[in-house]
């Protein structure tokens, strides 16, 4: 069973956990590198997604995806996904036909070293003790300049549950209205078996990934933002 705690799981978890982060490190080192180079964002972002395969490949997940059809890989989106687990971020980094770079925590930022590769890669910093919006406005012009997707778990964090979400909040509506992108629905199933909230055990096993039709946002206004937010909500929450 997928979900369930065995002696294998806990053995690879125990060995591979710690070299994995080690691995990390020399990801980030590499990353760090990749900017005295030419063309050395194009090679920081091959780093990056080579990174998540990495982390795939680690677990050992068989990951379905479905409605790539759906997506444009010369537009830039507003990628929406539910969150169940922790692993989303290698399997979406991994299986979206665009790159992706995610609303990340103003946190994360004060890390060193790491906090020098989210600058790099280009990821948006979102402070949420600052009401001033100039900041992030600026990161995602940036990503959008670069022909990058925004990546927002609309829930905030992980769920506790698949299939019971948390509320939605309005960013990634928001950001796509604002800028005229197109919101991408993405809903990720059994993730959250294998890896649920605050576990770290490394499950093998299958994740199903469905892109759903993207939302045009060209003829709204900010004022449908929470119309926008319980739409999405609604046809992520209908597919899983």
């Amino acid at each position: 069973m997928e979900n369930k705690l065995t002696f294998l799981v806990i053995i690879k978890t125990l060995i591979l956990l710690p070299l994995f982060f080690c691995i990390l490190a020399l990801y980030c080192i590499a990353i760090l590198l990749c900017t005295i180079l030419p063309n050395g964002k194009n090679l920081a972002t091959k780093v990056y997604e080579l990174f998540a395969l990495t982390g795939v490949k680690f677990i050992g997940l068989n990951i379905k995806v479905q409605g790539e059809e759906y997506v444009d890989i010369d537009q830039s989106y507003v990628v929406v996904s539910n969150h169940p687990s922790t692993i989303d971020i290698f399997t979406h980094i991994h299986c979206l036909p665009v790159s992706i770079r995610f609303l990340t925590k103003a946190e994360l930022f004060k890390i060193p070293i790491f906090g020098s590769v989210l600058r790099i890669l280009g990821l948006p910093k979102v402070d949420r003790n600052k009401t001033d919006k100039t900041n992030i406005n600026k990161s995602i012009e940036e990503v959008v300049n670069n022909k990058y997707s925004i990546m927002v778990f609309s829930e905030g964090t992980r769920s506790r549950s698949e299939k019971n979400l948390l509320p939605f909040k309005k960013g990634a509506a928001w950001i796509a209205i604002n800028y005229k992108l197109p919101i991408l629905p993405v809903v990720t199933r059994n993730a959250g078996k294998l890896m649920p909230r605050g576990k770290v055990w490394l499950k093998s096993g299958n994740v199903d990934i469905e892109i759903l039709q993207p939302i045009d946002t060209h003829n709204m206004s900010l004022d449908e933002v929470g119309e926008l937010t319980s739409r999405v909500e609604d046809i992520i929450k209908s597919k899983i």
